[in-house]
């Protein structure tokens, strides 16, 4: 709902804060790591990579939309508090398990406001309905994954990667839709450098020395 009133840049720029988000809510209210500088500073540098390779896209300017910017937002606040809510109930329950009932519970709940509102499954050929299936794998699958990853990792080490998502499809833009202009240009190049740096600052610290601290401190 939310992109189809804002546009895909301005979406791009508040989604890549989800990775500041899962810090702060997961050292300042679920206590589940310390809130350190090195991953604030990852933060910021791979953030600032997300920015630059959305700076040459249309759409960029300062106008925000209850129904377009502020959904993304509120998106945005809810995948990181879900991933703090995975850290803190996957010590006890199954992984795969949370995904498959928070899929088939959500899932249920938008087939009926969806049939509530009038929508229905219109499919012409073979094709879309191989488009829904592969969409609905890549929804699983993915967050499945990141559920497991979350179970053995801190919140910071998995989220910082989600920077990589806007640098990736920009990549596959050029690849897949021939839009190669901002993909090999300096500044779709600098923007990759960046997130990577910020990956490798974030998860350089030592997991065992955080580890053997928080037990000291408690």
């Amino acid at each position: 709902m939310g992109l189809a009133h804002a546009t895909g840049v301005k979406s791009s720029i508040i989604n890549g804060a989800n990775s500041f988000l899962v810090i702060i809510i997961a050292s300042l209210i679920f206590h589940q790591e310390k809130l350190t500088g090195p991953k604030i500073l990852g933060c910021i540098i791979g953030f600032a990579g997300v920015v630059l390779v959305n700076l040459g896209g249309a759409g960029l300017d300062m106008s925000f939309h209850w129904n377009g910017e502020f959904f993304i937002l509120i998106s945005t606040v809810s995948a990181a508090c879900s991933s703090a809510f995975i850290k803190k109930f996957s010590t006890k329950a199954n992984p795969v398990l949370l995904s498959g009932w928070q899929f088939m519970m959500g899932g249920t709940v938008l087939i009926i406001m969806g049939k509530l509102m009038g929508g229905k499954f219109q499919f012409e050929g073979i094709a879309p309905m191989f488009l829904l299936l592969y969409m609905a794998c890549i929804s699983a699958v993915a967050y499945t994954l990141w559920s497991l990853l979350l179970k053995y990792n801190p919140p910071s080490r998995i989220a910082v990667f989600g920077f990589m998502n806007p640098v990736f499809g920009v990549m596959l833009s050029a690849l897949l839709l021939k839009e190669k202009g901002q993909a090999f240009s300096l500044t779709g190049l600098t923007s990759l450098i960046l997130v990577c740096i910020g990956i490798y600052i974030v998860n350089r610290e030592n997991p065992l020395k955080e580890a053997s601290t928080d037990k000291i401190s408690v």
